[in-house]
């Protein structure tokens, strides 16, 4: 995490702070990329949101174990929105002092910042001056590692088994398994109830990457981000009824009989532990060799496999491309580069959209067609062009975009009619949300991108004019510390 931008602010430090929360502190993020001032219209609102929740009084968005509010005009400077998502094993009076106690403590660690997360034992509390409702993000993220040691792919598949039941329920799920002869873990695993399964599910699947950074070799702990989150324990810290624990290993009998003399047993226990070890050192050696060819050999396979597999949920049935685009019609086509074409496309809900259609001359293969998709949909950003889904079918390879109505900057550039409504105001404003978007792909996302092709006509624009970056056919994929170096994979159509 950028400490240029964000600040952490662990609940170590809660000690000396006199919060007004009862409930125990994983930790806070206070953004510093935009503040307030205590006498503006945004800190009214951000006060009339903060006291609703802390009052207790219920809310008109309000569902379960989740509560949101938002107070002022979306567009407006001073506009205000608030989450706050509890376990959900709790009770619904639990919930609410939960809330009613991050929403207090909250305004004191973040005296005048604009975007601040806490999170909490029982919940998660968030609030920004940007739309939060239905956006799902996995950045910042925080984590708190377990001192207990346990293997981690034991882990991960505790929380790839609770995945399921956690998306297609209320979105939250808990279990239980036992890693070794005396130690089990329990986990839990919950998401925001305003997103859709797709995100839930993306962003499930950036906690378990998670696992290796934060807790290696340590029996869980708490992975927080902004729209899910999960915590592994050594007890049961949720009150639902836990999965049955899988059987301890059984321990070996003694392969010795009593009525061997003293002197030939222990020659044979000898014998036998010789011969084992050796067989033991045997396979380990062989396969450690062949894992090492094979991966060698198959390397690009198996990763195009696990990339393409990641994304299954969002791939679109070419009938249905075809009948949003009206097959394809010349009356629907928006534009065309090197890549191929640009159609209108308006799906069976109502939901309009841009269908990228790679030209089939265009030199660009299926891995990098993957790649596009896999790099895409890993981001999320405000000014990044949401991918919605891809068609790989009867040689069509096909990227399904969200549609923006003022399409790209170039044509209000260098458009003498339509360049008069770019004022200052207006200008820096995109400029603002282009640096936003680059930020967050060099800095913030989990994977760190160059885009290299960032030009106007790259730069599409929604309704209201705010920027999102597109087309990342030149992006490249740099180490988390990166600063120089040279790639052989080269990302996007």
């Amino acid at each position: 995490m950028n400490s240029s931008s964000l600040i952490l602010l662990l609940s170590v430090l809660m000690v000396s702070l006199p919060l007004s929360s009862a409930q125990p502190v994983w930790g806070y993020n206070c953004s510093n990329n935009r503040n307030y001032t205590r006498n503006s219209s945004f800190a009214a609102n951000l006060n009339t949101l903060l006291s609703s929740i802390a009052s207790g009084a219920p809310l008109a968005g309000s569902r379960g174990h989740f509560h949101n509010l938002t107070v002022g005009a979306k567009q407006g400077d001073d506009f205000a929105s608030g989450t706050c998502l509890c376990r959900g094993d709790l009770s619904s009076t639990d919930c609410t002092s939960s809330c009613m106690d991050a929403a207090k403590s909250i305004r004191q660690v973040c005296p005048t910042q604009k975007q601040a997360i806490g999170w909490y034992r029982d919940c998660v509390f968030r609030y920004s001056d940007q739309p939060i409702l239905g956006v799902m993000s996995s950045s910042p993220w925080f984590c708190s590692a377990n001192p207990a040691n346990a293997s981690n792919p034991k882990l991960t598949a505790l929380l790839q088994s609770l995945g399921p039941k956690a998306l297609y329920g209320p979105k939250y799920a808990a279990g239980s398994r036992r890693v070794s002869g005396s130690l089990s873990v329990f986990a839990d695993l919950g998401c925001n109830p305003d997103l859709n399964v797709s995100d839930c599910s993306r962003c499930y699947q950036d906690i378990i990457n998670y696992i290796p950074s934060c807790c290696h070799g340590k029996a869980g702990g708490a992975i927080l981000t902004p729209s899910c989150d999960s915590r592994v324990e050594t007890y049961q810290f949720y009150h639902l009824s836990a999965d049955s624990l899988s059987p301890a290993p059984t321990s070996l009998s003694s392969s010795t009989s009593k009525d061997y003399p003293e002197r030939k047993r222990k020659s044979l226990e000898i014998s036998a532990i010789a011969v084992a070890t050796f067989l033991a050192v045997f396979v380990v050696v062989g396969i450690w060799i062949y894992r090492r060819q094979r991966k060698a050999r198959h390397a690009t396979n198996e990763e195009d496999i696990e990339d393409i597999i990641a994304v299954e949920s969002l791939q679109f049935d070419l009938a249905a491309i075809k009948a949003a685009t009206c097959n394809f019609s010349w009356d629907n086509k928006l534009g065309e580069g090197g890549f191929g074409e640009v159609y209108k496309g308006k799906l069976g809900n109502g939901q309009e959209v841009a269908v990228k259609r790679l030209s089939k001359n265009s030199g660009q293969g299926i891995a990098e067609f993957k790649t596009e998709v896999i790099l895409v949909a890993g981001l999320q950003h405000k000014n990044l062009v949401k991918l919605l889904g891809f068609c790989m079918a009867s040689k069509e390879k096909i990227l399904v975009y969200e549609f923006l109505s003022n399409s790209s900057l170039d044509r209000f550039l260098f458009d003498t009619t339509k360049n008069k409504s770019l004022d200052w105001k207006t200008r820096f404003k995109i400029i603002r949300g282009i640096a936003g978007g680059l930020l967050y792909l060099h800095e913030d996302s989990r994977l760190r991108v160059i885009h290299r092709d960032l030009k106007s006509s790259n730069i599409l624009l929604d309704e209201l004019m705010n920027p999102k970056i597109s087309d990342f056919g030149l992006a490249k994929l740099c180490g988390m510390d990166q600063t120089q170096g040279d790639t052989k994979r080269i990302v996007g159509t």
